[in-house]
């Protein structure tokens, strides 16, 4: 069906049968009315006719039998009995005197009873009529002086009629036929007008309905056929106006909506546009100061294995903690690039809940005492099914916020059990968040007391890791809070089962010592080349270096050795990567070769992009004690 097409409905519910409904009907009652009054009329004139019939004929026997009946001539009357039964098609006839019947003729079963003679003239019987007349005796013999006949003494006699009423019914059935016969005539008639009525009527209706159910679905070019005169045609027309206005009024609402789509369509482009310029920024100037940043940190490591003393020693420290404060600054930044990536994922299990309060114990507590306050946790035997890292990061984060703004009191962390699982508290007595706030503060870069954009308050990314870390476990951070008072922060987790029985893990430690080893490094920056050959010479490490991966994979080549360790940048000169830099290394020595990617750059593409490689991933500015350890694992892995 087509979509225009209005459903189809049955024959009963069209225009058509309306029509002719409303012209049947009315000639249907007339006509029934008619032969109703005509055939009731000729009933009723038949059945008096039949009537009048009997009595008459019940009369003039009376009055024809009278003298011979008195004179005793009974077979004469008999003869006359039988004939008027013939003649007038009678069912029976009889004389009855003083309570016996005289004389009969026809069908004796159909008289009336002797008893009811009196009360059944013009009595219907079912098919039978019964008429009654007394018969006139002479009372004495000086009527006919002919007659020497002894004058009857009280003899009284009748003479009953019995008359069929089939010829009223017959003339009941003629009539009824013709009633019929004339109803049917006068139906058929109306029907045939009717019809051609409907039709004229129906047709320009039925194309009027077709064209606006296809008006009300969007063919706004669609048109009545201009077919009628009258008001069809006024109404045919009027539609047709209506559609050319509604074509109109679309098209120049098409356009409307066009040029107002271009023009947020280049709004949204230009939206776009500004983020993907200030993600490029974040992520330029994020390698930009970490490369600088990651030399800086190296020296200091390799400064710092040096004899120095007093004042020397006192600067190395200072401008160690300022280093330390920009690398955690640019850190934040890295976490954020990670989730807005999307290769942060999350690694459900099953594990007591005591364990992550504890961590939470242990690295906040220190501080929390430095600032007068108290730190309160309280756990319980749960386990949850969640990832302990970024559950862990949740709580440091929402932890650390609450005891940088908190200034006396302290800060609670609990634990409630819910049906839906467990639900993080944490609780503490700072500042709080007004109302019109409460949104906001999940918002990067919004910091509501920190206008001088101090260094040792964070960047405002924190609630906006929080937010999307607890995203990724499915759930949702619900903030309450009361200015001057306090703030509490929500969050839930699923429950598990315990381990039926859990084992303790083992901390692995590596001692293993680099010392001989042979690690080939890449990278452009002439600063952290140095630094990096610093580091290595003072662990016993032997390097092959360079900027391009090329003069690296030679000096390999005229060592004659294949390298135990493949480091290098992720941008190098060219275009290149890190990522083809290891390609080639590994063609050239062996697909076995461990290797990491050492990067500053926080760009989601770029993570993206060394996530799908499979290689391990160090970020830039990196402690020379992490490189350690991570060179070792490398080498037993």
């Amino acid at each position: 069906m087509d979509a225009g097409t209005p459903p189809a409905r049955g024959f009963r519910q069209s225009l058509r049968f309306r029509i002719l409904a409303l012209a049947v009907l009315p000639v249907l009652a007339v006509v029934g009315l008619f032969a109703t009054y005509f055939a009731q009329h000729s009933i009723t004139t038949a059945e008096e006719q039949l009537r009048r019939q009997g009595h008459e004929m019940a009369r003039r026997l009376a009055e024809a039998v009278a003298f011979d009946l008195f004179s005793g001539n009974l077979p004469y009357v008999k003869r006359l009995l039988d004939f008027e039964r013939n003649a007038r098609q009678a069912i029976a006839l009889g004389i009855a005197e003083d309570g016996h019947w005289l004389l009969v003729s026809g069908q004796t079963a159909k008289l009336p009873g002797l008893a009811d003679l009196s009360t059944v003239s013009g009595s219907p019987s079912g098919w039978s009529l019964y008429f009654t007349h007394p018969v006139g005796l002479p009372g004495s013999t000086e009527q006919d002086p002919y007659l020497e006949l002894d004058p009857p003494v009280g003899r009284h006699a009748v003479v009953v009629a019995v008359l069929s009423r089939y010829p009223v019914e017959a003339a009941r059935a003629r009539v009824f036929q013709a009633a019929l016969g004339m109803a049917g005539l006068a139906l058929l008639l109306a029907l045939i007008l009717a019809w051609r009525l409907s039709i004229r009527l129906s047709r320009p209706l039925h194309d009027i309905t077709q064209t606006v159910a296809r008006l009300a679905d969007g063919s706004l070019a669609m048109r009545v056929p201009r077919v009628s005169s009258g008001e069809l045609g006024l109404l045919e027309s009027g539609i047709n106006r209506m559609a050319a206005a509604l074509e109109e009024s679309r098209h120049d609402l098409e356009q409307r909506v066009r040029t107002a789509t271009q023009g947020l369509l280049a709004q949204k482009n230009a939206a776009e546009a500004a983020v993907l310029a200030k993600s490029r920024f974040l992520a330029a100037a994020s390698h930009d100061l970490r490369q600088p940043l990651h030399a800086l940190t190296l020296l200091l490591a390799a400064l710092r294995e040096r004899p120095l003393e007093g004042e020397a020693r006192r600067l190395v420290e200072h401008i160690d903690d300022s280093a330390s404060a920009l690398e955690g600054l640019l850190n934040a930044l890295l976490d954020l690039s990670k989730l807005d990536a999307g290769v942060v994922t999350a690694h459900t299990e099953c594990f007591p809940a005591q364990r992550t309060l504890d961590n939470l114990s242990r690295q906040f507590a220190p501080l929390a005492r430095a600032k007068g306050l108290r730190l309160r946790i309280h756990g319980g035997a749960y386990c949850r099914q969640t990832d302990p890292v970024l559950l862990e990061r949740i709580l440091n984060n929402l932890v650390g916020n609450a005891l940088r703004y908190t200034d006396c009191g302290g800060v609670l962390v609990g634990m409630r059990r819910t049906s839906l699982g467990v639900r993080f508290e944490v609780w503490d007595s700072g500042r709080g968040i007004p109302t019109a706030f409460r949104e906001r503060i999940f918002e990067e870069y919004f910091q509501l007391e920190n206008p001088e954009r101090r260094r040792d308050k964070g960047l405002g990314l924190g609630l906006a890791i929080v937010a999307r870390l607890a995203h990724l476990l499915g759930s949702g951070v619900v903030v309450e809070s009361t200015p001057g008072r306090g703030s509490c922060f929500r969050f839930q987790v699923a429950c598990c089962q315990p381990p039926q029985q859990p084992v303790e893990a083992v901390p692995i430690t590596f001692t293993l010592p680099l010392t001989g080893i042979l690690v080939a490094f890449i990278d452009d920056d002439e600063q952290i080349l140095e630094a990096m050959m610093q580091v290595f010479e003072q662990w016993g490490v032997e390097m092959a270096a360079g900027s391009e991966v090329e003069v690296v994979r030679d000096e390999l080549r005229e060592l004659g050795r294949a390298p135990d360790l493949i480091l290098s940048d992720y941008r190098l000169r060219g275009g290149r990567t890190g990522i083809d830099a290891v390609r080639l290394l590994r063609e050239a020595f062996g697909e076995s070769i461990p290797a990491a990617l050492i990067t500053g750059d926080t760009a989601p593409e770029t993570i993206q992009a060394i996530a799908a490689s499979g290689l391990a991933l160090l970020h830039k500015p990196l402690k020379p004690a992490k490189l350690r350890a991570f060179l070792s694992h490398l080498r037993v892995g």
